[in-house]
């Protein structure tokens, strides 16, 4: 489970493209944000590695 199984917000952005209706869509996150961070012991040195920077 990510963040102990609590909810968390990813920033990012979709890009959607349409005639007359959606044809495409795709999402861009930071994948960081998504997994990494909110793993339990690993989320901690990420967030420490960053705060350094």
């Amino acid at each position: 489970r990510l963040n102990a199984g609590k909810s968390f917000i990813v920033p990012g952005c979709s890009h959607l493209v349409f005639e007359e209706k959606c044809i495409s869509h795709r999402d861009y996150f930071d994948l960081g944000a998504l997994l990494y961070e909110n793993i339990t012991g690993l989320g901690a040195v990420i967030r420490w590695i960053k705060g350094r920077a």
